[in-house]
């Protein structure tokens, strides 16, 4: 039930774009809407891991090892970003592929 309710909201999400002609199906407008997720997302941690590379002068394996010596507060809650930010652009990255090796093979 839940998931026909899901469906139904989804669809219904979709609509107001397919009636402008804007896409010609939910799945269109899904996968368009999964893909300029996708590249935002990348971008932001991309972006996030940059910065504390830059901040730290070092990569996120090396400044790991640092911190196992001694941490501030900051360290370990930029250090704690930095461990999202890598393992989100990993799962991203996951979905990008998938939507582009759907993409080629439709």
């Amino acid at each position: 039930m839940m998931k026909q309710r899901t469906i139904q909201d989804l669809e219904e999400l979709a609509k107001p774009f397919i009636d402008i002609g804007l896409y010609s199906s939910d799945a269109t407008f899904f996968s368009d809407l999964i893909r300029d997720t996708a590249e935002h997302r990348l971008n932001r941690y991309e972006k996030t891991i940059k910065k504390l590379e830059r901040k730290y002068g070092m990569s996120f394996d090396d400044f790991s090892k640092k911190l196992e010596l001694e941490a501030t507060i900051e360290e370990e809650d930029d250090w704690m970003e930095w461990e999202a930010a890598i393992n989100m652009l990993g799962a991203w990255r996951k979905t990008a592929w998938l939507l582009l090796t759907r993409s080629c093979s439709s």
